[in-house]
This record gives C-alpha cells, sequence and structure tokens, in this order.
C-alpha cells in the first residue's frame, strides 16, 4: 500500500472516527504525538496500538521529549527529565562525566518511549546557545560550544538508538542564531558562511545519523529568496557540504513561519527535497490537504527508511 510522505497530529487521548478514515485513506507514514494525547502509560499504549492496527507495525510513532521545557511525557508518571544545558554546564568543567550523564539520560528516555510503542525521537538540539538570540532555543541547547554540542549529542543519539528509538537531530542547519521565533514569524539570518561554520559543525560531526529536521529559517548567504525548508540550494549544501545523508524531515509546516496553503507548503517543501514533512495541528482538513501536497513516499523512501532502521 502507497504511503503518504507525512506525519500526522492528532487531537486527542484515542483516535476519533474521522482520524482513522484519515489514516486508512493516506496512509501517512506516521503520527506525531503531543501533551494533549498524553495521560498515562496504559493509555498512550492503547494509542499508539491503534495506530499500529491501521498503518502497520512499521508506523513512524514521533514525540518531542528532549527533557526540560520541551517534555510531552507528564510528570504524573514519568521522570523529570533536565533539559540539554544542565549537561552542557557539567561539560565546562567534566566532559567525560557529562557525557557518561547525557548518555544514561537519553537511554532512559528511549527505554519509555520503547514501552509506550513510541519510536521516533525529535531530539537531540543540535543548535548552539547564542547569547541574545530568540529563546525559543536558549537552554533547549547543549552549549554554545560546538565542540560540546557535538559531543553530547553523540552521546544522546547513542543513548536513544541502544533502546531501539530513532534520534532525529535538529534544526539543520542551524537554529541557534534566529532573533525571532519560527512558531510566530520567519526568521533571517544574515551571518556569512563562515561565521556559520560554527553552527553547522555539529551537524557535520553527526552526519551519519539516520534522520534530521530541517530549519524554517531564511539564511541569506545560503539563499537570498527562500527559507531552508523550500529551498533547494540549500538542501543541497545539507546533503553535500554538511555531508548528511540520512532522512530530511521538514519542521511543522504549521508554524507562522511558513505562508500559504497546506497544499503548496507540502509540495513545496518535497520539491526542495525535504522527504516526510510534518503536519502536527489535529484540523482533519488542513492535514488531508498537507498529504494531497505531500504526495506519496517513493519506493526508493521506503526502501532507505527500512535500510535505515538497521542503523546503530
Amino acid at each position: 500500500m502507497n504511503k503518504s510522505a507525512i506525519i500526522i497530529g492528532i487531537k486527542g487521548l484515542k483516535l476519533c472516527l474521522d482520524e482513522k478514515r484519515l489514516l486508512q485513506e493516506k496512509q501517512p507514514l506516521g503520527v506525531i504525538l503531543f501533551s494533549r494525547n498524553i495521560n498515562n502509560p496504559k493509555q498512550i499504549l492503547r494509542l499508539t496500538r491503534s495506530i499500529r492496527r491501521i498503518l502497520g507495525k512499521e508506523a513512524m510513532i514521533l514525540i518531542d521529549q528532549e527533557g526540560g521545557r520541551v517534555s510531552r511525557l507528564n510528570k504524573n508518571y514519568w521522570k523529570n527529565y533536565p533539559d540539554a544545558n544542565y549537561f552542557g554546564k557539567i561539560a565546562n568543567s567534566n566532559l567525560d562525566k557529562a557525557k557518561s550523564l547525557t548518555y544514561e539520560n537519553f537511554k532512559d528516555i528511549g527505554r519509555n518511549l520503547n514501552k509506550l510503542g513510541i519510536n521516533y525521537n525529535c531530539a537531540p538540539v543540535l543548535d548552539l546557545k547564542i547569547k541574545g538570540a530568540s529563546s525559543v532555543i536558549g537552554n533547549r541547547a547543549f552549549s554554545r560550544s560546538p565542540e560540546i554540542v557535538s559531543q553530547l549529542s553523540l552521546q544522546a543519539c547513542k543513548g536513544l538508538l541502544s533502546e531501539n528509538v530513532f534520534p532525529i537531530i535538529k534544526h539543520i542547519p542551524g537554529h541557534g542564531r534566529a532573533k525571532v521565533d519560527s512558531h510566530f514569524y520567519l526568521p533571517t539570518i544574515k551571518s556569512s558562511k563562515k561565521v556559520l561554520q560554527e553552527d553547522f559543525y555539529p551537524f557535520i560531526k553527526l552526519n551519519k545519523q539516520p534522520f534530521a529536521m530541517i530549519a524554517h529559517i531564511k539564511y541569506l548567504d545560503l539563499d537570498k529568496e527562500k527559507c531552508a525548508t523550500y529551498s533547494k540550494s540549500i538542501i543541497s549544501f545539507i546533503k553535500n557540504k554538511l555531508g548528511f545523508e540520512g532522512i530530511l524531515f521538514s519542521d511543522d509546516l504549521c508554524m507562522k513561519a511558513l505562508k500559504g496553503s497546506f497544499i503548496n507548503r507540502a509540495r513545496n517543501a518535497i520539491n526542495a527535497g525535504c522527504d516526510i514533512v510534518l503536519h502536527c495541528e489535529p484540523n482533519i482538513s488542513n492535514a488531508i490537504k498537507s498529504c494531497d501536497g505531500a504526495g506519496y513516499a517513493s519506493n526508493m523512501l521506503m526502501k532507505k527508511i527500512k535500510k535505515l532502521k538497521t542503523f546503530n
């Protein structure tokens, strides 16, 4: 059965009839879960099983479980995981300790996600913690140091993978310098490629990771006209200069950094070189439009996903 090259969001703690129909008819590659979908472990397991009954056992079920303020698992049932910057501060005085703690932290996150039937985590954040930039990244970043970000991010990926949860590194090629929040505005980064080498560095060091998420940001020295999500030249740069060989997700198409119809948002992202798009808002009619814009996942993409699932 053909799959739509999209991951969609759903409204509540279980699938409603319209969502079941959407999954059956459009066959997205998977579903992304948010706090609105999370109550307790038994409920989540019922939800993920119901999704797989429709989409198949290979369905991608994603979540953003970074720790800190981006944590979808509630504190009633799960640990209050620290943000990435907690580990970065430890790394300033003891890098080996920070690496060990980061690995164990993300291994524990992976263990909990795996138990719930969630097999992808939109983490870690490889962006730099830049002074004066928007707080949308802030303490979600490990450090200002590209080397510390690289080393701790690698341990985070290894921890998740050890529990059969796939990391999705983000936000390639770097969100740290953005002055505004891409959930609400389109950031424009004016820094030269030479300056941006710092931002690129963690993504180059982790370019063999299987999955990455692109940033809804305009980088003027890479493409003066289009944001990264819609830019063939930036996506080519990500693949050829940063060396990323894996599968590239868009960030959420519903974010206000993007304009236009959902069918065009999805189509533009896919045409530029994104492999899979995210549509996180639980609006059925808009999700259908994004599915139609994304089109079917190619046989090449499906083979690549299958191959990358052996990555460890």
